[in-house]
Parts: C-alpha cells; sequence; structure tokens
C-alpha cells in the first residue's frame, strides 16, 4: 500500500495517482476552477482509488445545495470491493452523513479521524469549513490547536494548515497570531486564497480600510485564475471602499466581480444580496440589481444546506417583492424531507419574518423578531462580518422607528467590537460621542455616515 508525502496510506492506487491525488486537493484548497475535472480524470486513471471517490464526493457537496448531495456517488464508494483502509472507510462514513444532510455527524467523524491521523489535511479543511458554517468558532480554534504540534514547517501542506488556522484565530478575536499565520500561508502560496481571505477579515475587524485595500487590489491580476469563491475576495474590496464612502467603485465591483450574473451558488447570494443592502442602509439607489440576484436563487429557494444563505434569499425575495416565495421559503425550512437542525430552522425562521417585515415597512415587527436572535446569530454560520448585515437591519429598524437610544446603544456595541477601543481609546470615544448625538436628532447623511464608517 502506497503513501502519500505526510505519511498516509491510501487504496486503490499507485504513487503516481497518490501524487496526482496531492495536487488535485491543492487546486481545490487553493479555489482553482475546473477542480472536479482533475478529479474526474484521477478516477478515469484510477477507479478503484477510494479516496478519489470521497475528493469528489466532498467536492459536489461544496455547492451548498441538498439538490447536489443526491449527485454524490455514494452508493458506489460504499459498495466497493477494494480493502479500504480503516481511516478511508471513516471518510466514506462522513461522506455519507453529509449526502443525509447531517454535516454535525460529519463533524464528528472528522474529529474522530483527526485524532488518530492528525495530518489528515482532506480531513482537517472538511471539518474547519463545515465548523464555519455551524457557527462552530472555539471549536474551529480547538481542531485546529489539537493537531498543531503534528505540524511544521517542513510538513507538506503547511501552508494550507496555517491558513486555515488564521481564519480561526481571526474569528475569535486572535488578531495577533492570525495575521502571523495568514501572512506566512500567502509568502509559502501566493495563491493560497484562504489565506488572503483571512488576512483581509483581519484588517476588516481591525479597522485598518486603506491596508485592505491594498491587501486586495495588489493581487488583481492573480484573483481571476481561481473559481467562484474568488468573488468573496472581491466582496471584501468591496466592503472597505463602501467605508471609505467610494459607492461608484463598489458598484463597479458588484458589476464587474462580485455578482456579474445571475448565479444560484451559495456564496455568490451572499455577496450579492449583503452587498446591495448594505449600500441602501447608506441612502445608495442600486436600481435594478436586485431582479439580478432574483434571476439567481428563485429555483433554489429554500434548497441551500447552510440557512445563513437563506436569510440572504430572504433579503432577495423581499427587494423583489416575490411574498409568495417568501412564505414558501419560511414553511420549506420545516421540510421534513431536507435534514434541519430544530434550534437552528427556529431562529433562521424568526429572522426571515424580520427581514421581511423591515422590507415591508413594519419596522417595529422588525425589530421584535429580530432583536431575541442578535446574540444568536452565530450558530446559523458565517464570519463577524458577514452577520454585521443582520446587525445592521436592527439598527435600521430602531432608527426608522424613532427608538434612538435603542440605536445608539446598537451602534455603540458595532463600533465596539471594530476599533480595538482598549488601544485606541481616543478614537472609540470620537466615535462614541457622534453616535450619542443621535439621541437628539440628527440628519438621515449624519446617521449614514456613521453606519457606513464604523471606526
Amino acid at each position: 500500500m502506497y503513501q502519500d508525502s505526510r505519511g498516509l496510506s491510501y487504496s486503490g492506487t499507485d504513487e503516481e495517482g497518490i501524487a496526482k491525488f496531492e495536487a488535485a486537493m491543492a487546486w481545490n484548497f487553493d479555489y482553482r476552477p475546473n477542480g472536479l475535472e482533475k478529479v474526474d480524470a484521477l478516477l478515469e486513471a484510477y477507479p478503484d482509488f477510494v479516496m478519489a471517490w470521497v475528493l469528489k464526493g466532498y467536492s459536489i457537496a461544496s455547492e451548498g445545495r441538498f439538490e447536489a448531495l443526491g449527485n454524490i456517488p455514494l452508493s458506489f464508494i460504499e459498495s466497493s470491493s477494494i480493502a479500504a483502509t480503516q481511516r478511508e472507510r471513516r471518510h466514506v462514513l462522513a461522506l455519507s452523513a453529509y449526502v443525509r444532510g447531517d454535516i454535525k455527524k460529519a463533524v464528528e467523524i472528522w474529529a474522530d479521524i483527526l485524532n488518530e491521523w492528525p495530518l489528515d489535511l482532506l480531513a482537517f479543511r472538511q471539518s474547519t469549513g463545515v465548523l464555519f458554517w455551524m457557527g462552530e468558532r472555539q471549536r474551529l480554534v480547538d481542531t485546529a490547536a489539537k493537531i498543531a504540534p503534528h505540524w511544521t514547517e517542513n510538513t507538506p501542506g503547511y501552508g494550507y494548515f496555517i491558513g486555515a488556522f488564521s481564519f480561526a484565530l481571526e474569528e475569535v478575536g486572535e488578531y495577533t497570531t492570525a495575521e502571523k499565520y495568514a501572512r506566512r500561508a500567502v509568502e509559502i502560496n501566493p495563491s493560497d486564497m484562504w489565506a488572503v481571505h483571512s488576512m483581509a477579515h483581519v484588517l476588516e475587524m481591525n479597522a485598518r480600510t486603506d491596508e485592505g485595500i491594498v491587501w486586495i487590489e495588489e493581487r488583481h491580476g492573480r484573483l481571476p485564475t481561481h473559481n467562484a469563491f474568488v468573488g468573496h475576495i472581491w466582496w471584501h474590496l468591496g466592503l472597505f471602499h463602501l467605508e471609505k464612502g467610494n459607492i461608484d467603485k463598489v458598484l463597479s465591483l458588484f458589476d464587474q466581480y462580485i455578482y456579474p450574473e445571475a448565479s444560484s451558488f451559495y456564496l455568490n447570494v451572499q455577496n450579492g444580496a449583503s452587498l446591495l443592502k448594505r449600500l441602501e442602509f447608506v441612502g445608495v439607489d442600486v436600481g435594478h440589481r436586485w431582479e439580478r440576484l432574483y434571476e439567481g436563487v428563485r429555483e433554489s429557494v429554500g434548497d441551500y444546506l447552510f440557512l445563513f444563505t437563506e436569510l440572504h434569499v430572504a433579503m432577495v425575495l423581499s427587494r423583489s417583492g416575490n411574498a409568495y416565495q417568501l412564505s414558501h421559503l419560511h414553511s420549506s425550512l420545516s421540510d421534513w424531507s431536507k435534514l434541519r437542525y430544530a434550534n437552528e430552522t427556529a431562529i433562521t425562521q424568526q429572522l426571515v419574518s424580520g427581514i421581511a417585515a423591515y422590507e415591508d415597512n413594519q419596522y417595529g415587527i422588525a425589530s421584535e423578531n429580530i432583536l431575541p436572535q442578535r446574540y444568536n446569530l452565530s450558530v446559523l454560520g458565517g464570519s463577524h462580518a458577514q452577520q454585521d448585515i443582520l446587525s445592521q437591519y436592527l439598527i435600521n429598524a430602531e432608527y426608522k422607528s424613532g427608538n434612538y437610544n435603542a440605536v445608539t446603544g446598537l451602534m455603540k456595541e458595532r463600533v465596539s467590537r471594530r476599533t480595538q477601543w482598549d488601544q485606541k481609546p481616543e478614537r472609540f470615544m470620537e466615535m462614541w460621542h457622534q453616535i450619542e448625538a443621535i439621541k437628539d436628532g440628527v440628519s438621515n447623511d449624519v446617521f449614514y455616515q456613521l453606519l457606513r464608517k464604523v471606526h
């Protein structure tokens, strides 16, 4: 039985097949286009390569749709007569759980794999990716930390390990170490989009807006060589420019790179909907762009595996005036034929109701639905930066209801997350006083500026 560069054994292949498998994994970890084609070519040469079949299954699952899960060739994998290793059999079990939509079970199996094979990079990246969409921020860090002593600069794939570790650290506020790991991962491999992405989050959460623009724009030439995930990098650039007040630039980024055409890919939907709504919240007329988003999601309402996406679908349906489909979305979240988790579903349904109420100008009802859930958002997945769109819905609902005490409190909380108030107390207090003035009445333009510029 042959082993890979980290000493893991594989069945149904040889040394050349394993080398191609590792190359296919790296291609996927870099978010390069047409990754599935590389896996299919590998399977054509090695039809009994168990882990290549598993990688294909994971790749299909990454589409984030229940519809896609049905395309995973699980029956072939499970019925294979190849004598798979114990590690490989566990991967098959994890994929089987994923096919059922039971991502929590899959995570437990990946954790079990990492306890015994801490250098299984595929199990690590699958685990951290799904944990993110489960909102398990501390577990993201724990998953990386428990196996970190097994990884060194000399371990093949080290950059892919610390890039993911970096993002986990960023999400729990360990920005210094997160930045160190992200920069090192990008030094090792400038095409490591997850590490590039992690650094963008560090800069976002530290209100280092100008640095964020430079960080992404200096990679402008490289970004088009990556797959749809790269739209999320452009989204971060859009946020930086929005904070600077460069509205025309934001709209140009939206039209050229972030959501240039109708797409149902879950991350594109999130990027597009949240950016358009952020623009509207600061008084920008976005024209007919919501119609483009509706064209993308109209056939996939209620089919997204991760509920955070469905919140963005609710934004699209509300802004497009599709009340019937919005009602269908709310009820479809309880569809017994798709595995959902009760707590997460209940939170999502209440937030969908809040979004719908806001877009129907029922601001009091919107606040009643969103306010109780504002500290429960993490269980639906998404980063701090992404979840901020729900905070903005709540702030605007209270503002339009004239509840200025609530507005100031919510905006002060929001600012405190990004200004490093303990390190820059003067800047924090300046913002604090500007927000406090809302109680005495301010123009919409002043409110928009405070909402847009968070440091």
